[in-house]
């Protein structure tokens, strides 16, 4: 690492955080939010340096790293190139695959975009990782910023919790600094929940506000095209919910009824379209990854109704209760699984000290935030047969049902605590 040139650059970069307006309109003090940025640093160079040190080379980060490298000499010496092979397929089936998991333009272009972000930060970072790690974070951090503004609006009494929620929490904070794909869904994810709110509240949508949307929900359809198969049942039930006088969870139970409905049997009417099947083709692929210390057994799924509901216990087992806290193929699993403990316990009080929300708009963005977090935990746990994997695609969506139980448990009721001040 560059040491001198990564001061400068990290010092330069808190100077203009707390000049922003995002910033100086988020209700926190210039310590806190510098305080919280720089966790968000530290993570980068933590998962920096465990990604080289204790996995060695050959992982993703540095792999993107090394490849945005690359990419940022073809800049120097074929310009022309560098701004134009991110739209040519190389492959012979040319733009097809828009679902496959290998050999495709359209799997490749997750990766290239991020590839191409980063090689940009190599104009001023000349390849150092730590320095590309510092820009990225910069960008990533408004992620967190923008999921507080969101929860702040809704739980006003209860802001320091909120930032535990939306900043704090270890496994998210940790993944998303990373150089990968899971810090930019977590953006693009909280720039379009945000606007959606923005917009169902105000009763009115900007054009800023539509074109964020559209631009977020394009990339992240591009980025993990099984998102928008969570997306779009629950953004539906989220706007009809707010723009008619009937009950969150009746319109909730009904479009998800009828989304059901459409996804089991959309191929007797349209014999091409198969959801079901980019599903099981994105689990066969990763079954057909070659097996590790964190792998774990996962039931072959099976083009039918009966066969997905056969394997949702499963699904759900994997990511909401795995890895256990006694399951440590990798002793770097631990502070993960004390993780995973405490979310369930904060559940388990959720349970018992909850408050109701009666106003129609929070009501609203509950239903969707559930819903959306527990389809994507459904999907997720059907797809992936690794401990490692499903610990960090979890982690991107754990604030959104985090900060919800957090803000909503009455800890005033809950022994032992009720005295603490929040």
């Amino acid at each position: 690492m560059n040491y001198l040139l990564f001061t400068v650059y990290l010092l330069i970069l808190c100077w203009l955080l707390l000049r922003l307006p995002v910033i100086k309109k988020i209700g926190l003090n210039k310590k806190t939010v510098l305080a919280l940025f720089l966790c968000k640093i530290v993570a980068g160079i933590a998962i920096g340096w465990v990604s080289i040190h204790i996995y060695g080379p050959g992982n993703d980060y540095w792999d993107l790293n090394d490849a945005a490298w690359k990419e940022y000499q073809l800049l120097l010496t074929h310009p022309g190139t560098y701004f134009t092979n991110i739209f040519t397929s190389g492959y012979p089936g040319g733009y097809g695959g828009l679902f496959s998991s290998f050999n495709s333009y359209w799997n490749d272009l997750k990766g290239n975009l991020l590839i191409k972000l980063v090689s940009m930060f190599n104009i001023l970072s000349r390849g150092d990782y730590y320095i590309n790690s510092l820009f990225f974070n910069f960008i990533i951090f408004f992620g967190h910023v923008v999921f507080y503004k969101l929860f702040v609006d809704v739980f006003k009494e209860r802001k320091w919790l909120v930032v535990v929620g939306c900043f704090l929490i270890p496994s998210t904070l940790y993944f998303t600094s990373g150089m990968h794909k899971d810090g930019i869904v977590f953006l693009l994810l909280s720039i379009l929940i945000y606007c959606v709110y923005r917009w169902l509240q105000q009763n009115k949508i900007t054009v800023k506000r539509l074109l964020l949307i559209v631009v977020s929900f394009i990339l992240l359809f591009l980025i993990r095209n099984y998102i928008f198969i969570a997306l779009v049942p629950a953004l539906l039930a989220w706007i009809f919910t707010q723009k008619t006088k009937w009950k969150p969870a009746f319109v909730f139970a009904a479009v998800y009824f009828i989304a059901g409905l459409l996804v089991f049997n959309v191929d007797v009417l349209f014999s091409k379209i198969k959801p079901l099947n980019i599903i099981i083709t994105k689990q066969t692929e990763f079954l057909n990854l070659p097996h590790t210390e964190t792998t774990i057994s996962l039931t072959p799924l099976q083009p039918t109704f009966k066969s997905f509901a056969a394997n949702a216990p499963e699904a759900f087992n994997h990511l909401l209760l795995r890895p256990y806290l006694w399951e440590l193929p990798v002793v770097l699993l631990l502070p993960l699984n004390i993780e995973l403990l405490i979310c369930q316990l904060l559940f388990l009080l959720y349970i018992f000290y909850h408050k109701k929300i009666n106003d129609k708009p929070a009501a609203g963005l509950i239903y969707f935030l559930v819903f959306f977090c527990i389809t994507m935990f459904l999907l997720i746990g059907y797809i992936v047969p690794n401990l490692g994997s499903l610990v960090r695609y979890r982690s991107v969506y754990l604030p959104l049902i985090i900060t919800l139980q957090l803000c909503l448990i009455q800890w005033e009721k809950v022994p032992l605590i009720n005295k603490i001040k929040f």
